[in-house]
């Protein structure tokens, strides 16, 4: 059993919704079960739906579920063909959906407000939607695609927008539901994003979770592989649409990958990798558009080589100084600077310290002033805005001689607000003004890859 994931622009319109299901038929022998993200787009007007309806304004909110509705039926119609009674058996599913959301959206203008609760409910049908075109136009390939709601397979915590899986519940349901159909045969088709928690609310993994809703599948039935198909040859050296140099990269570990994600890098969700690595399943990144392409091959090792694997650029970052004369031999002060984030659920990315000082980076941009008014209660305290990090990821990456002098001769001019290199050697960060992020990161590019071996 394999698991295969198609990203919202491999399956966009008819025509790249006839080349994944091509995909999928390739790979009909290795019994897959798909997964699937809501189409392109729909998921931002579903969440722009419910906004206009909390606003007041229902008519509108009404006319994007039309949209909706509409672009899904059009691409079943040119791939379902003439088959009259199973066009209707597929429409009458979809337009069951659609009505569900318009439902949701009355409930919300009723009450001017969209609670975390009700836009989990309402973001997951874009997801449901898709699954369910999916699966009816694998027909077309005489591919027998079964529906299967992945509210009745993944079990989750109870946290909206962000829930966790508890997986042996997971495990039981995929166990029941998936591997019957498998053994016939069949290709379950599931929606990625969401789930179900144990009171019966439906939610959501976070954006991006359709990779996240992959590994959890895969680990939970026991796959042999995990193939997340997107629209880039695979994992790269940094985003081919900022350094069209950028080449692709034939294998990774898993704790490349989970940095690279976690700083930035678009072809992963950050928490892919941990179902997989704790089912020791490989990843496979692969391109619909290209799909002779080798891709990314993400493992435990990865590949023997030492040295540079890629850049990844997070924007959107703030510098959190901290500065007191305190600090100097004192203890348990870094445990009262960090009680404050964690009170605040503000995660670090990056810390510096010195006798007197921390220095941390963030992205929770929207708490600034409120860690400032804590922190200040016994710091001084500094923030640089509008900051990023470029984060160098790979194997012993400072350990090879030179690298790290070419990252920062790269940088000649570009003014750099906090350096970090990890204890692990698998990342050196520089943190700097976004405004100069995308020309630093073609310069680093250009003086550590274009000039090492190939990977």
């Amino acid at each position: 059993m394999i698991v295969i994931k198609f990203g919202g622009t491999s399956v966009m319109d008819a025509k790249q919704m006839r080349r994944a299901i091509e995909i999928v038929a390739d790979r009909r022998e290795s019994r897959p079960v798909v997964i699937v993200s809501a189409l392109a787009g729909v998921t931002n007007q579903l969440v722009d739906a419910a906004r206009l309806a909390a606003g007041g304004d229902f008519d509108q909110a009404q006319a994007l579920v039309s949209s909706i509705q509409q672009r899904h039926e059009a691409i079943g119609f040119e791939l379902i063909g003439q088959k009259t009674d199973f066009l209707e058996s597929f429409l009458a599913l979809l337009r069951k959906h659609t009505s569900q959301i318009s439902d949701i959206l009355r409930g919300i203008a009723l009450v001017g407000e969209v609670s975390l609760r009700a836009n989990d409910k309402i973001v997951a049908i874009g997801e449901k939607l898709s699954s369910v075109l999916f699966s009816y136009t694998m027909r077309m390939k005489t591919l027998t695609g079964v529906h299967i709601d992945s509210e009745n397979v993944i079990v989750t915590d109870d946290r909206f927008g962000e829930a966790s899986p508890l997986m042996d519940q997971t495990r039981t349901n995929a166990r029941a539901l998936l591997t019957p159909e498998i053994e016939r045969r069949h290709i379950p088709v599931m929606g990625g994003f969401f789930g179900r928690s144990r009171s019966g609310a439906t939610t959501t993994l976070g954006r991006g979770g359709s990779d996240y809703t992959a590994a959890i599948v895969g680990a939970a039935g026991g796959a042999e592989e995990i193939q997340i198909w997107t629209d880039v040859d695979g994992m790269m050296t940094c985003d081919p649409r900022l350094v069209p140099e950028a080449r692709p990269i034939g294998e990774i570990s898993y704790r490349e990958a989970a940095e690279l994600a976690w700083f930035g890098a678009k072809v992963l969700h950050p928490k892919t990798i941990a179902p997989a690595v704790d089912a020791g399943i490989p990843i496979r990144v692969l391109n619909t558009r290209n799909p002779s392409a080798p891709g990314t091959r993400i493992t435990a090792e990865g590949s023997s080589g030492k040295g540079p694997r890629a850049l990844a650029l997070k924007r959107g970052i703030a510098v959190v100084h901290v500065t007191s004369n305190q600090m100097l031999g004192a203890h348990g002060f870094l445990a009262r600077i960090f009680e404050v984030f964690a009170r605040h659920e503000v995660s670090v990315d990056l810390v510096t310290t010195s006798e007197i000082s921390v220095s941390v980076t963030i992205d929770r941009t929207d708490r600034i002033d409120a860690l400032r008014n804590d922190l200040a209660s016994f710091s001084n305290v500094e923030i640089e805005r509008d900051q990023a990090i470029i984060a160098l990821v790979g194997r012993d990456v400072i350990g090879q001689r030179s690298i790290g002098a070419r990252a920062i001769e790269s940088l000649e001019e570009i003014p750099i607000s906090m350096l970090s290199i990890g204890s692990s050697g698998l990342n050196f960060s520089i943190v700097l003004p976004e405004s100069s992020a995308e020309e630093a990161l073609r310069r680093m590019h250009a003086g550590i890859f274009e000039e090492a071996r190939a990977l």
